[in-house]
């Protein structure tokens, strides 16, 4: 009896143990990312769309703007309502794309300056070590490779040539969507096999607004709107040659906004020195090949530090230690599943240009709140435009943010890395501060303890100095003058001034006036070595080149030990040919900077051109050098290509020629370079053409025009053409050195033209200047 009991026991535990099996395999199963993902990899492009605020696009519910791309991206995947930028600036959003941390953590604070430490794990070194080829397509210079975002990137698309331009902003150094996707392009025809991760930037909507035709036509009255139209146009592009070339059913795309644009809200027009919603709602888009995750919407507060953890998840790649944003990943099949989350944003802006204080907020998909001198508190749901302060009326939402802000803040920042603001070359900051940027920055230490002001009460002074640096630099000397002098009468410490009114009397060729201004910004910044450039310059204009040495030196001797000074006395001791003084300081560059690429570039120009012939072998040695260190230096490519011609290797000197004038085509020197490089060769109709394409980058440099006349000459044409480039050339003050062919030509002329009177007289001519020339190489 009790054998068959047993038995009964074992049928019926068999029996409710194939139901629970037949349970558990036949019901719903639990949606898993991984389970649609499977075995396979998929391409990955990741697209930023520069300074494009959500409620401006067609998806998020803008009826006034045509954005049939972004929205067939909504369309194919999950559109996100309250993604929020964690800093309204260019640079130090994109660090928290790529890297998945905070502002508090990566350390990089604004545009210019700042180089992305290398200590952290990108996005693109995770994808990389996993296989895949990385590419990006920067359209703004302030994402250039030499700021630290290029790390792990295969390609990185960035070529920008400032000197095409006499004033800087940084903002205005960029480049058109179509001239990016064509690049993006055709990368991608390359990559059709294989996986890839790409990053595509178009700055478009960044200001100046001037969208071309038909959008500024279609949007007369809102320029910005006609951008954005303009953008997504051209990433119809994209997505079509996605769809043709069959490559959307294999592909994750992220589309996202780096901050917003405020548009005249808060008197803010553009952004970057507020926090409010305007500069920092952007889109945020996640499109699949999965129908399960297309067409959905999902309200709970994220931000772009959860991009990269997200994109890495997707992929299958695991996330690095320091990564601080969250994977939306789990979320995606339970939507609102992170209500909670805590989105913080941040802006030094003020701080580190003006002496005021940053801005840091957080918000959690109702509440925001502002920690500023004055703190801000709004409710996002009743009040979106953040008009009406409740911070004095719902106390105890204001006490319990701002604990967890603290908390945040604290956690975020335990570890921090510190950012060398040094980090950036020496010829890269000679550059910037020749033309005029204002990209200075107060250290943070030596505003402790004092009471900053709230940017909320400057915005005022904030516009008038913005407004009247652009008048200056476009040439309305007087005007901006009397603005920014009445800003200094009534705030005499906010050091951006004088610097500015600085950079617009060196503008207006006062340069007396302009030294004492950037005095006195070096007085209120006294570590700005930026200043320090500048004063120098304007010295070096007036011709007082033994004042500028002696500035920089005394400035040194008050415990301000750049590396850039020397490299700044280097540069200055070039300009007068003092090259054993010029080698000397590049020297002590290094010695303080071992790894400054633009002292070694510096070297390698000196060792170059070192009478008989130069010192080739250390030329090259220094070039290596700097290469090894900054292959995208200013002006590394010249000078290899000079060196190449000296080796005679002639064909490579003008490979590295041509690359230079593609990435600067006003490099009238680079140009004139090649046509030697062709002369050289032997290929006269290449040379005449590089010769004329000189003279329309430079009109004034003399020595082409003696050459074209040469081919003329040559060719026994059209003499009389001959005969007016040259004293077209002569009219333009050639050097010493080179004054004599333009004699010796004009003698060999006139004497094809049987003019022997002329002849005689210029070839008498020519003697003379050959002689001085020779005194003056003697001395």
């Amino acid at each position: 009896m009790p054998k068959r009991k047993s038995l009964v026991f074992v049928a019926a535990a068999i029996a409710v143990g194939a139901g629970l099996l037949a349970f558990l395999l036949l019901r719903p199963r639990m949606p898993d990312f991984g389970r649609l993902r499977g075995e396979r990899d998929y391409n990955v492009i990741l697209i930023t769309v520069d300074t494009l605020r959500a409620d401006k696009v067609g998806c998020y519910g803008n009826a006034f703007v045509r954005t049939p791309t972004m929205d067939a991206f909504a369309a194919r995947g999950i559109r996100y309502e309250r993604a929020i930028s964690q800093t309204p600036l260019t640079l130090p959003s994109h660090t928290t794309i790529m890297t998945g941390t905070l502002p508090i953590f990566h350390g990089v604070r604004d545009n210019g300056g700042f180089v992305v430490p290398s200590e952290l794990v990108t996005m693109a070194e995770a994808f990389k070590a996993k296989g895949y080829d990385t590419a990006a397509f920067v359209a703004a210079y302030v994402l250039d490779s030499k700021w630290g975002l290029n790390q792990g990137f295969d390609t990185y698309f960035d070529k920008f040539d400032l000197s095409r331009f006499e004033k800087i902003s940084l903002a205005e150094v960029q480049r058109p969507a179509n001239e990016v996707i064509d690049e993006a392009l055709g990368w991608l025809e390359k990559k059709k096999t294989g996986k890839f991760f790409a990053w595509i930037h178009l700055y478009d909507p960044h200001t100046p607004y001037a969208p071309p035709e038909p959008f500024k036509s279609e949007y007369p009255h809102s320029p910005y709107l006609g951008e954005i139209a303009y953008t997504d146009s051209q990433l119809a592009r994209l997505w079509d040659f996605l769809d043709r070339n069959g490559l959307r059913d294999n592909l994750f795309l992220v589309f996202a906004s780096d901050h917003g644009e405020s548009l005249g809200e808060h008197q803010e027009s553009t952004h970057g020195f507020f926090v409010y919603q305007a500069a920092l709602h952007v889109p945020l888009i996640i499109a699949t090949p999965f129908p399960e995750l297309q067409g959905r919407t999902s309200r709970e507060t994220v931000g772009l530090v959860d991009v990269m953890p997200t994109v890495l998840e997707m992929a299958g790649i695991p996330a690095p230690a320091e990564v601080q944003g969250k994977s939306l990943v789990p979320s995606f099949f339970l939507p609102g599943a992170a209500a909670d989350r805590l989105a913080y944003s941040e802006t030094f802006y003020p701080r580190y240009h003006y002496g005021w204080s940053d801005l840091r907020s957080v918000q959690d998909g109702r509440f925001k709140l502002i920690l500023a001198p004055v703190p801000e508190l709004y409710d996002l749901d009743r009040d979106p435009g953040e008009e009406k302060n409740l911070v004095y009326l719902e106390k105890k939402v204001f006490e319990d943010l701002s604990a967890r802000a603290g908390l945040l803040m604290e956690e975020a920042g335990r570890n921090a890395l510190e950012v060398d603001l040094q980090k950036v070359d020496e010829e890269t900051r000679e550059k910037l501060a020749a033309l005029g940027y204002v990209g200075s920055f107060t250290d943070s230490s030596k505003l402790q303890g004092r009471k900053l002001a709230n940017p909320k009460d400057k915005i005022g002074v904030f516009n008038a100095l913005s407004k009247a640096r652009e008048t200056g630099m476009d040439g309305n000397f007087d005007e901006a003058v009397r603005t920014i002098e009445a800003i200094i009468k009534e705030d005499p410490m906010i050091a951006d001034a004088h610097f500015s009114l600085g950079n617009i009397f060196t503008k207006a060729r006062r340069f007396k006036e302009a030294v004492e201004s950037f005095k006195t910004s070096l007085e209120i910044k006294p570590d700005d070595s930026f200043a320090v450039i500048n004063i120098s310059n304007a010295y070096q204009a007036m011709g007082q080149y033994d004042e500028a040495e002696k500035y920089v030196l005394d400035y040194m001797a008050k415990g301000f030990g750049d590396s850039q000074l020397f490299f700044l006395l280097g540069n200055l001791m070039v300009h007068q040919n003092k090259t054993d003084k010029a080698v000397s300081y590049f020297e002590k560059c290094l010695d303080g900077n071992p790894r400054s690429a633009s002292a070694h570039n510096g070297l390698a120009a000196i060792y170059l051109n070192r009478e008989s012939g130069g010192d080739l072998l250390r030329a090259e040695e220094h070039l290596s050098a700097a290469a090894a260190i900054n292959s995208t230096l200013l002006s590394l490519r010249y000078n290899t290509a000079q060196l190449r011609e000296k080796q005679n290797r002639l064909a490579e000197a003008a490979d590295l020629y041509l690359q230079e004038i593609a990435d600067s085509p006003k490099s009238f020197k680079a140009i004139f370079n090649l046509s030697r490089v062709y002369r050289l060769m032997g290929r006269e109709d290449e040379e005449f053409d590089a010769l004329q394409k000189t003279i329309a980058a430079e009109p004034e440099f003399p020595i082409a025009y003696f050459y074209l006349a040469r081919i003329e000459l040559r060719r026994g044409r059209d003499f009389e053409k001959a005969i007016a480039l040259v004293k077209k050339g002569i009219e333009l003050k050639p050097a010493p050195a080179d004054l004599p062919l333009g004699y010796f030509l004009l003698a060999d002329l006139y004497n094809r033209v049987g003019d022997v009177v002329q002849a005689g007289e210029y070839a008498r001519k020519g003697q003379a200047a050959l002689a001085t020339a020779a005194a003056q190489a003697k001395n």
